[in-house]
């Protein structure tokens, strides 16, 4: 499964990960909660290039 890193110091909390995959990621007490089980590694890959703070990213 694919590992997804948050950089909360860089994210401004736009919510389009949330919007796009709601089963991968929520907010929770202003910290992002990423579960990957919830959706292909293709469609978190493409949440994650979607990202318009760069907040998200892929750990190879």
């Amino acid at each position: 499964m694919v590992n997804v890193v948050w950089d909360e110091d860089t994210c401004f909390e736009s919510g389009d990960c949330c919007s796009l995959l709601p089963k991968v990621f929520r907010f929770e007490d202003d910290k992002l909660v990423i579960d990957t089980s919830g959706a292909s590694e293709e469609a978190i890959r493409d949440a994650v290039s979607r990202c318009p703070s760069g907040a998200l990213r892929i750990e190879e």
